[in-house]
């Protein structure tokens, strides 16, 4: 009976019906985001199990403990429960009894609604229901009682609602920390940082959830029992030892008053009239003053401070200098602050700014004095603003101390300090968390109940936080309050890739702010909540505000689809999926290909523009003649002025960027036509600079693709995801791996897509342009630098050019002409990085020409950039090697190998696997490309370095793949099939170690030069299985079983 009217009473709270609300909608939309294909259904859906408690539970139990186990001390009725006819010990076991009954039924509840998602996705299983009744006697209840029995504990020890919430948060931050350091597959970026605390933690793990994970991969029940054993027993040890002890007191009995006669008083009483003197001004200081003294002066908040201290300082001194695995770098105050301002501070910022908030608005309400202050000659206005002001400075404060934190750990560690940085950027991410805890300051005036204000802000960090916008097909920034784009500065170009993006953020928030604040100062009646007062013709003039910031947001949306349409996943997927249905026909049909281009190109870095003038050469390479051609460019850019001679536009299609020109006579085989465009091209100022179209004075870059308009189908803009193919109604691809695809009848393309290139490139006076080709002619002509290139071989059909106002150091190899373009030439650390990139270089051009065949071309750089997207890149003829990772990072003490060296091998050997061979084959994987290139850097890394480098990188691949493949529950591919990079890297590094342990190096070679025999342009493409023939060629049947559990199994 006590337990049905416990489960009475808690289901009258409102807390309680909040979580009810909020777990299964979050469960719902966990388990929508997480679907992923080709994975085990029964592994997956435990991971969205693992997923889901791991995120939730602890924070359950956070929120629900106070509610639940100082409901006597909130409402100051400890004296009276305490005489009632239950007795403590009993009364303490119905609260833990419904409790458990409570949480058990809010996580099941969310589990059935991702039990549900997932019988409608694989349709039902009972291994799943099954599973689902396991997992929720051995994991879910046991973890209920253990954080339960530890919230009673708190709470019969503190009796305090902030010290629980405090308790739990940390909790819960420090296990997701935990879990990022034991390789957790939920936690973006997670890795195994100690092999022997993950292989401990397997065991102790306080929930199990890395146990669970650990048995898809080891499929071993002792740990799991083990573990489950532990933690109850730990459980019933501190529900034992809570039950028995009594609550801490906290009062002190009280001292007798002594009685005063009143006619002792009225003697020495005095009257008179006193005239008030206060301004305005005075009572807004006393308020701020009270306020923030009142934050400050709480043992949680200083605590918090504390820890967050704590948290600034270890990231700073742990990671600032870490550049890599086994690569270090000087590090700097823009490498320190960057290491807690994008991250850490905004999220652990807007947590406390919530909490501090509902401190300061609520203060007065939660010590009911609220209307008294409402009675007192004291305005709105000054109310709020002091409360406005007094969040200000607390974010001032907390940034503050991560600018101290921060220091102490430069100190620490003896980077190059320099406080503008810090001071910088702090200001820089400060604004937007000084408008966003402003705007939670009005939304808890505004409200009259605390619980409804509470949930709104609640809502606007879980937009803020979460996808789940995405997931509804609403994806935009502007959900996510006080947003701006602002990325990590770095020592290359400083803020330069999303300064120009930050401020038109700012000011449609600021304006935004100004009207929420108006608004609250005009409906607030002195902090008790919105008053019930009309809206009257005066207040006509607060539409002022709310109509130019719905205007400000209007001009900001309106300005970034103008800059990029596609600005959204979903708007890609449809772009793609439209494209493929309207131009599907165009696959099977023949069109020419382009084998000439002809680039006029004018950079004006400083404008952040260029201006492209290009004449394609296009050839029929078919049998028959050509009536018709498709011409299209990427969705993200506006059509260009195009022309081809002899044809005429026939049909337009704005919304997809293509069209279609019909021949006046048809192009016959083998003839060659020309087709002319200009178009200019414009830096975004809206969206952050990244990926292969950077225009600015620091670096400029512009690659063809996705830029330069096409000619035929691309099959590159189709969907290859099977559930968005199914969900845009579009036909299931039939994927055949390449070990199966490639048999002797498939057809493979005939031929490959090379083409010659010249080009006349202008620039800012200053500045250096490398693009393909040989550099004929470098002039000035008026106030312009012209450079012009023309290349000697035909080359793969991905052109591009790149211009910067740094030098190169050269070096001639075997009449090859090697360049390393860097920004910070004069420097120690960059002469040195310069020296090693020239060696791998000129190594890897040395190995090529003694075992393959010489490289084709004239030139070959490598040029010190950032922003690509990447830590390297290889064009033909050229590479890009991030600032970072290739000229300031060098070894680590006992590193084994050199980081910048092997990246450079590996980089230029894509000269030959990717521009070479490797290439025009979509149905292939990048076995040829990548896997290819980490045989070059063992053998090119043991010519130089010795065998004990070779074994320094075998190891360390070992420990990558071994993570990685942890860490993945989808289905496991061979490694001429596999589409995943620790494959593709580590895999492959280990399988070509263990090949040439058996086999040498003279095998590999042998089959190497009869791929580029047979393959090599002008043949047919080659294929990944075209290179296992040929290794099966050079061996004697019994040893092709290796080859074939090493390449063709998993």
């Amino acid at each position: 009976m006590l337990i049905i009217n416990e489960l009475k009473y808690l289901f009258r709270q409102p807390i309680v019906w909040v979580c009810l609300l909020i777990a299964p909608s979050f469960a719902f939309s966990l388990s929508s985001g997480l679907a992923t294909s080709n994975v085990d259904p029964l592994q997956q859906y435990q991971l969205h199990l693992v997923s889901l408690h791991m995120m939730q539970l602890v924070l359950l139990v956070g929120a629900l403990s106070p509610a639940i186990f100082l409901r006597d001390h909130l409402f100051h009725m400890d004296e009276i429960i305490a005489v009632a006819s239950v007795s403590s010990r009993q009364k303490n076991y119905v609260r833990i009894g419904g409790f458990v009954s409570l949480l058990m039924m809010v996580s099941l509840s969310s589990t059935l609604v991702m039990s549900f998602v997932d019988f409608q996705n694989n349709g039902f299983s009972w291994q799943i229901l099954g599973y689902t009744i396991f997992y929720s006697s051995f994991v879910l209840l046991i973890n209920c009682f253990l954080l339960i029995a530890l919230a009673f504990w708190l709470c019969q020890r503190f009796r305090s609602s902030m010290i629980i919430y405090a308790v739990f948060a940390s909790i819960w931050i420090a296990y997701l920390f935990a879990a990022s350091i034991t390789g957790n597959p939920i936690l973006a970026g997670s890795n195994v940082l100690n092999e022997t605390f993950y292989q401990l933690f397997i065991w102790l793990d306080p929930f199990a959830y890395t146990t669970v994970i650990a048995s898809f991969s080891e499929s071993q029940n002792t740990p799991f029992y083990t573990n489950r054993f532990i933690c109850f027993t730990l459980a019933f040890v501190i529900f034992t030892y809570a039950v028995s002890s009594h609550p801490q007191a906290h009062s002190q009995p009280k001292q007798p008053k002594q009685r005063c006669l009143e006619s002792e008083l009225r003697t020495n009483t005095q009257y008179q009239t006193v005239k008030p003197t206060f301004r305005q001004s005075s009572i807004l200081f006393e308020l701020y003053k009270a306020a923030i003294l009142n934050i400050l002066k709480q043992p949680i908040t200083l605590i918090l401070l504390l820890i967050w201290l704590g948290l600034v300082f270890n990231s700073v001194a742990s990671s600032s200098q870490y550049a890599e695995p086994m690569s270090v770098i000087k590090a700097t105050s823009i490498d320190a602050v960057n290491q807690y301002a994008f991250d850490m501070y905004i999220l652990l910022g807007c947590l406390l700014v919530a909490l501090w908030s509902w401190q300061l608005s609520c203060h007065a309400r939660h010590y009911k004095i609220a209307e008294i202050i409402a009675a007192a000659p004291i305005k709105t206005a000054s109310i709020l603003h002091s409360q406005l002001l007094a969040i200000v400075s607390l974010v001032f404060v907390f940034s503050f101390v991560g600018f101290v934190g921060a220091s102490l750990a430069e100190f620490f560690i003896g980077s190059n300090f320099d406080a503008y940085q810090h001071i910088y950027t702090l200001a820089l991410m400060g604004l937007p968390l000084a408008i966003i805890a402003s705007i939670f300051i009005c939304i808890f005036n505004l409200m009259r109940s605390e619980l409804i204000a509470s949930l709104v802000v609640f809502a606007i960090l879980l937009l803020k936080f979460t996808p789940v916008m995405t997931y509804l097909g609403l994806t935009h920034t502007f959900w996510s309050v006080a947003w701006t784009p602002l990325q990590p500065a770095n020592e290359f170009w400083g803020y330069r890739a999303s300064l120009s993006s930050y401020w038109p953020y700012v000011r449609a928030w600021l304006v935004l702010l100004l009207s929420v604040v108006l608004v609250s100062q005009a409906f607030n009646h002195r902090g008790t909540g919105m008053g019930s007062r009309a809206f009257k013709n005066k207040d006509v003039w607060l539409l002022t505000p709310a109509v130019l910031a719905i205007s400000l947001f209007w001009q900001l949306h309106a300005n970034l689809i103008s800059e990029k349409p596609l600005s959204n996943s979903h708007k890609r997927e449809t772009f793609k999926a439209n494209y493929e249905k309207m131009f599907a026909d165009w696959k099977h049909k023949a069109q020419p290909k382009v084998s000439h281009i002809d680039a006029e190109i004018d950079f004006y870095p400083y404008k952040q523009s260029a201006q492209f003038n290009l004449t394609y050469s296009f050839t029929n390479p078919h049998t028959k003649p050509i009536k018709q051609v498709l011409i299209g460019r990427a969705g993200f850019y506006q059509w260009a002025d195009i022309k081809i001679e002899g044809a005429e536009l026939v049909a337009f299609y704005p919304s997809m960027n293509q069209a279609i020109y019909e021949f006046k006579y048809a192009l016959q085989p083998f003839e060659t036509r020309q087709l002319k465009t200009q178009f200019a091209v414009k830096q975004a100022k809206l969206w952050p600079i990244q990926g292969h179209q950077i225009i600015t004075p620091e670096f400029s870059y512009i690659r063809s693709v996705p830029l330069l308009p096409t000619i035929g189908y691309q099959r590159n803009y189709e969907l290859d995801d099977e559930q968005l193919r199914l969900d845009y109604g579009l036909p299931m691809y039939v994927k055949t791996p390449p070990s199966k695809l490639f048999n002797a009848t498939y057809q493979v393309p005939d031929s490959y897509e090379r083409i010659t290139m010249k080009s006349k490139v202008t620039t800012a006076l200053g500045y250096q342009v490398v693009s393909q080709g040989k550099n004929i002619e470098h002039i000035v002509e008026g106030q312009r630098a012209v450079f012009k290139f023309q290349t000697t071989v035909p080359i793969n059909n991905l052109p591009a050019w790149l211009s910067f106002p740094f030098a190169a150091t050269e070096l001639i190899y075997e009449e090859v002409k090697l360049q390393v373009y860097s920004k910070s030439s004069a420097t120690e650390a960059d002469q040195d990085a310069i020296k090693v990139n020239l060696q791998a270089m000129s190594d890897t051009l040395s190995w090529f020409k003694n075992n393959l065949n010489a490289y084709k071309g004239s030139k070959l750089s490598l040029v010190d950039s950032t922003g690509f997207g990447g830590t390297g890149f290889a064009l033909p003829e050229i590479i890009l090697i991030d600032n970072k990772v290739g000229f300031r990072a060098k070894p680590s003490e006992g590193g084994g190998f050199d980081q910048r060296y092997r990246r450079a091998v590996h980089e230029t050997a894509h000269q030959w696997f990717g521009h070479d061979i490797g290439n025009n084959v979509p149905e292939d994987s990048a076995f040829l490309i990548e896997s290819l290139a980490k045989y070059i850097e063992l053998v090119v890394i043991e010519k130089r370095y010795g065998k004990k480098a070779v074994e320094a990188l075998v190891k360390y691949e070992t420990q990558r793949y071994q993570q990685a493949s942890r860490l993945d529950i989808s289905t496991k591919q061979a490694l001429v099939d596999s589409s995943k990079s620790y494959d593709q890297y580590s895999k492959a590094t280990l399988v070509f170690a263990k090949l040439r342990n058996e086999f040498g190096d003279a095998v590999i070679v042998a089959a190497l030069k009869s791929v580029w025999q047979k393959y090599a342009h002008p043949n047919r493409p080659a294929t990944s299985m075209d290179f296992i023939r040929a290794l099966q060629e050079q061996l004697d049947d019994q040893d092709n079983g290796l080859i074939n559990k090493l390449f063709l199994e998993v």
